[in-house]
């Protein structure tokens, strides 16, 4: 395509040329045509010039004699003696009876006769011939000249008009055929010229067939485009096997190892152009060295991944060990708000070791971390922690969603908030837990219990409260209180 646009002024050139050859030999016919209707043009107006002449000095001498019928027919002898076109001749009177005519001379009554002293030229369509009149200055002899096809058609003939053609005359809607074709013609393959003839009025036109062009002319024409084409092609035959090509099959070559191939196998390219060579191995020594680096990331990685489920696996551990120790400490607590202090701690602490354990059980899935069995554990903890005077029944409808570590945490922590300040509000406490996914990757998080109705009357409730508004705004929530204190809600981000 480049190539072609590259070589696209010499086309442009070529193309020019060609229609400028082409024009030449058009303007050549035309002006073959305008030959033939000037020669034509002149060679009537001489004709017509000739018999008006002769016709003047037959209608004079006849004027000039008394016994017109007597020497009416040696005067049109004589006038048609000196025309060498001979055109049949008659001679009128004034009233326009005929006196005497030449031999062949047909009677005429499509021409008006004209006044003493002038002269007037009509066309008889029907003969296809031109009438002459001329009146003597007394208008006593009126005088009648036919010029007939034969006659008018006796034009010169140059050589190079010796081919189809046809020859007209007209004056309005009066035609008359000098010369018809010799052959018939298409009217699309026809041109035309017209020239008048003198002042009589008549216009000559001429119709000029059409010549094809010559094998010669054509060939010079498409030359030039040839040309153009066939660099054309040569200069992409030779692009295609020296860059087009190579590049080609080094790019598949890339594109077999970007796929997963891990051995990049260079092409051999034995014409193609030294730079071409060197840009595959150039791409040879790049994934070489980048699939140096690739290890060296993939060891990396690795390492990196052992490390953090080494500290997942110690903050667990930790983790047990802190709820291991707040269970001895409560079961040694010397008093009842101890014990319960400690319990409340413990339940925290197991939300977070819940979290953690099944974060570290996801280590590998990075598309976050599964809400359901977290809740699941989380509420079966709580109700084992639940204090003896407290009998607990958890519910719960959770969907299936994922979220982010920064969000497990916080709504683990804000379920155990809500369900031990369930438990401080009553000896039976029913609690209903429901997840349910919504649109734009978002849940909806729900505790309801009938026992947190009476929370707000809790000394404890200002505590819980500052901690359950800290935990909606690290969800970047609001926490909402609903159907008299019974229902929390808050919307959650999902993955």
């Amino acid at each position: 395509m480049l190539l072609g646009i590259a070589l696209l002024p010499l086309g442009v050139v070529a193309i020019l040329a060609s229609f400028d050859q082409a024009s030449d030999a058009r303007e050549s016919r035309y002006a073959e045509v305008n030959l033939l209707a000037e020669v034509g043009s002149r060679h009537l107006s001489s004709a017509i010039a000739d018999a008006e002449m002769g016709l003047r000095s037959a209608v004079v001498a006849m004027a000039a004699q008394e016994d017109l019928e007597a020497n009416c027919q040696s005067a049109i002898d004589r006038a048609v003696a000196l025309e060498p076109r001979k055109p049949p001749l008659a001679i009128l009177d004034g009233d326009g009876r005929l006196i005497c005519a030449s031999e062949g001379f047909e009677p005429v009554s499509t021409i008006d006769l004209p006044a003493p002293g002038q002269a007037t030229m009509a066309a008889d369509i029907d003969r296809e011939a031109i009438i002459l009149a001329q009146a003597s200055p007394d208008g006593r002899v009126i005088g009648l000249a036919e010029l007939t096809r034969e006659s008018l058609a006796l034009l010169p003939q140059p050589t190079l008009l010796a081919r189809n053609y046809q020859i007209t005359l007209s004056r309005d809607d009066d035609l008359v055929v000098v010369r018809p074709w010799s052959d018939p013609v298409a009217d699309d393959r026809v041109l035309n010229a017209a020239k008048p003839i003198s002042d009589t009025g008549f216009i000559l036109s001429a119709s000029f067939e059409k010549r094809p062009l010559s094998t010669a002319e054509l060939f010079a024409i498409a030359l030039p485009v040839l040309m153009w084409a066939v660099a054309a092609l040569l200069g992409w035959i030779a692009i295609a096997q020296l860059l087009i090509r190579p590049l080609t099959r080094l790019r598949h070559a890339v594109v077999r190892h970007a796929n997963g191939d891990a051995n990049f196998e260079l092409p051999h390219f034995p014409i193609s152009a030294i730079e071409i060579q060197q840009l595959a191995q150039a791409f040879e020594d790049a994934f070489d060295t980048l699939h140096s680096h690739e290890e060296q990331l993939a060891a990396g990685l690795e390492e990196q991944v052992r490390l953090t489920r080494e500290v997942h696996h110690r903050v667990k551990n930790n983790l047990q060990i802190i709820a291991s120790l707040l269970n001895l400490h409560a079961r040694a607590a010397k008093s009842d708000d101890s014990a319960a202090a400690y319990a409340s701690i413990q339940r925290r602490v197991d939300a977070l070791a819940i979290v953690q354990r099944n974060l570290f059980a996801e280590l590998d899935n990075d598309s976050g971390l599964p809400l359901r069995p977290v809740v699941a554990e989380l509420a079966s903890g709580l109700q084992q922690s639940a204090p003896p005077s407290v009998e607990i029944a958890i519910t719960l409808d959770v969907d299936s969603v994922r979220v982010g570590q920064d969000i497990a945490a916080p709504t683990a922590f804000l379920i155990t908030e809500l369900v031990e300040l369930a438990m401080l509000c009553g000896e039976w406490v029913e609690i209903a837990i429901t997840v349910t996914a919504l649109a734009d990757r978002c849940a909806r998080l729900a505790v309801r219990s009938a026992a947190l109705a009476e929370a707000s009357n809790r000394d404890e409730f200002p505590r819980y409260r500052r901690v359950l508004t800290g935990m909606a705004r690290q969800l970047q929530a609001s926490l909402d209180e609903e159907e008299s204190g019974t229902l929390f809600t808050i919307a959650i981000p999902t993955l």
